[in-house]
């Protein structure tokens, strides 16, 4: 593979404006020598080092729009580096060996890591303006430029840049509120012996290891929006505050009594939500508002929000269900399986969504079918197969369409 100057003004703009495929070249280039500090500092433990490359590049990432602006980047590289390795320790010892910095509160140890970073980044993206919302949907699930954004939505680029980057704050903020104090004494007293140390013994380099691949991809999907045209159901599948408030409400409304508070939910469910479904042992098949067929295997389901529509194609697979899309639009289905997602654009193709664990198979049917999801862009040719999962790689493997074809020959 191609060695990637990872100091190159134009791949730093790139990541700035949010080009994952740019990330992950950035990514391959730095992750060795990070990788390398941590081994030193965390004398070789590698679950430590694990967490904390993922913590590191979480940061890296958010901070991205800062980038091209660092003047020296191999220092900016080591001292986030050092300043997560500081936070993992004082989170996971035991023994008090580190100075505890002083906190307005106390804080759980867990809020420092991944669900917790990205319950709270999507709440925050769920709290700002809709325009502004809206434009950032735009730029990350679609990664549409600022011009783009600009001439979709009648705007200046300007404005629509000052959103992006304003979103952008609002993110690090809600971050920084539950973060470690990187001002204190002791703590920048800790980062500045360690650094000294790696700079007297210059750490061992290794080549990169192609099982580092899920700390990117899981560092680019934390502040991946819903899409605006979710519904109610989703937000509340990624909102852990949404779940207390209706938590409360259901309990206000058990006590002014049961029958109110089922006709409501029922009403604003069917409002918003629509299913399809294949019911008992049966098989079955429907069609989508915007045209595409969709047959469904024993016990699954397909959910869409009442807002479905070609430029926004939003569906929940649950098991099995296979697709024929119209073809008169080249927009993708953005498809959800229980924890996983991806942007799939093709004409035939088949979802098998599983929960335990959480995974989901893509196959092509009869066409080439494009697969967009946790930074790669991937074709598949008919007959192949991609199996999607939160940590492994991704495995593209020959499919048995034989057997797909099977059991939608039973649906008539």
């Amino acid at each position: 593979m191609e060695e990637t100057n990872y100091h190159e003004k134009e791949l730093l703009q790139d990541i700035a404006d949010g080009n994952e495929t740019s990330f992950v070249r950035f990514f391959r280039a730095v992750a060795p020598l990070v990788y390398a500090d941590l081994a030193v500092v965390l004398k070789g433990d590698v679950r430590c080092i694990n967490a904390v490359l993922q913590e590191t590049f979480i940061i890296i990432w958010l901070h991205r729009d800062k980038l091209p602006l660092v003047k020296d980047l191999d220092a900016y590289l080591r001292s986030v580096t050092l300043q997560e390795c500081y936070n993992y320790l004082q989170d996971t010892s035991s023994a008090e060996l580190l100075p505890i910095p002083q906190y307005e509160e106390d804080l759980p140890p867990e809020i420092q890591h991944y669900k917790a970073y990205q319950s709270l980044i999507h709440d925050t993206i769920l709290s700002l303006p809709e325009q502004r919302r809206l434009i950032y949907e735009m730029h990350r699930l679609k990664g549409m430029s600022s011009a783009q954004i600009a001439a979709t939505m009648q705007l200046s680029v300007d404005t629509v840049t000052c959103a992006i980057n304003a979103v952008h704050q609002s993110v690090r903020q809600c971050l920084k509120e539950v973060a470690h104090s990187s001002v204190s004494s002791r703590h920048n007293q800790w980062v500045v012996e360690k650094t000294k140390l790696l700079e007297e013994y210059p750490p061992v380099i290794s080549p990169f290891n192609e099982h580092w691949m899920p700390f990117v991809s899981k560092a680019m999907a934390i502040d991946r929006p819903i899409p605006a045209d979710s519904t109610p159901l989703i937000r509340r599948l990624y909102s852990h505050r949404l779940n207390y408030l209706y938590a409360i409400v259901a309990l206000v409304f058990l006590i002014v009594g049961p029958g109110l508070y089922l006709i409501i939910m029922r009403s604003e469910r069917s409002a918003s939500f629509r299913a399809m479904s294949s019911s008992g042992q049966h098989k079955s098949r429907s069609t989508l508002p915007d045209g595409t067929e969709v047959w469904m295997n024993t016990g699954s389901a397909v959910r869409y929000p009442a807002t479905y529509s070609v430029a926004g194609r939003v569906v929940e697979v649950e098991g099995e269900a296979s697709f024929r899309a119209n073809t008169s639009t080249g927009q993708p289905f953005h498809i959800r399986g229980y924890e996983v997602y991806a942007d799939v654009t093709g004409t035939h193709f088949n979802i098998h969504a599983y929960t335990t664990p959480s995974h989901m198979v893509i196959t092509a049917l009869g066409s080439t079918v494009r697969v967009q999801t946790e930074g790669k862009d991937l074709s598949l040719q008919s007959g192949q197969q991609i199996d999607i999962t939160q940590e492994g790689p991704l495995k593209v493997t020959p499919a048995d369409t034989a057997a797909i074809a099977s059991w939608k020959k039973e649906i008539k």
